[in-house]
């Protein structure tokens, strides 16, 4: 490497190679549907039809691109940064700011949205660091539907492990929040420890 050559500080390199872009174009679309996809079906999930459950699962449209961004970190650029894991801690950063930007969409439950997105973004993050790129998008996506698919209940009930359905009060919803912060701590501390799987199976 030439003498006069730096290499492009942390944000830049993530702004520019890591598709801050499509991020932002992915925040703006899901707080676009949390403000328009009627609430008022939604303490009684299912009741007469699926709206009501459906705005609590918008996060997962956002959460659901991450860990093919955060994969980006298995690339050769990023591995030979002088601090990865600096990088990787400043993509998390990143990443966090732009989910609390997807709450501030979700005024009409914050609760609801800050622990759904807290959780999505959690379960990305163990996601990318457990699983390869190509399939990290899967647990983040395929939990969230089989939760609205099997953890309804008649009369509107919700079952404790549908946590992203759960209402913002109660029991499961201490339980949900406790769950989502472990996953949110587990998966920013491997992620920045350890980085992403690489396509062929191994760690950047």
């Amino acid at each position: 490497m030439p003498a006069d050559h730096h290499p492009p500080a942390p944000l830049l390199l993530y702004a520019r190679r890591w598709q801050l872009g499509r991020q932002v174009g992915v925040l703006v679309g899901c707080g676009g549907l949390w403000v328009v996809t009627p609430m008022r079906m939604y303490e009684v999930p299912a009741r007469d039809g699926v709206q009501g459950m459906l705005w609590p699962l918008v996060p997962v449209v956002f959460a659901a691109f991450l860990p093919s961004v955060l994969g980006t970190a298995a690339e050769v650029p990023e591995r030979c940064a002088a601090r990865p894991g600096r990088l990787r801690a400043v993509t998390v950063g990143v990443v966090l700011l732009l989910a609390a930007g997807l709450v501030l969409f979700g005024v009409r439950d914050p609760a609801v949205a800050a622990r759904n997105t807290v959780l999505l973004v959690g379960a990305a993050l163990v996601a990318a660091w457990l699983l390869p790129a190509a399939a990290g998008w899967a647990p983040v996506v395929v939990a969230p539907i089989l939760m609205w698919l099997v953890g309804t209940r008649p009369h509107g009930a919700v079952a404790p492990w549908a946590l992203l359905l759960v209402p913002a009060h109660g029991t499961a919803a201490w339980l949900s929040w406790a769950v989502a912060v472990a996953a949110l701590v587990v998966g920013t501390g491997g992620y920045v420890r350890w980085g992403p799987r690489g396509p062929g199976g191994g760690w950047g």
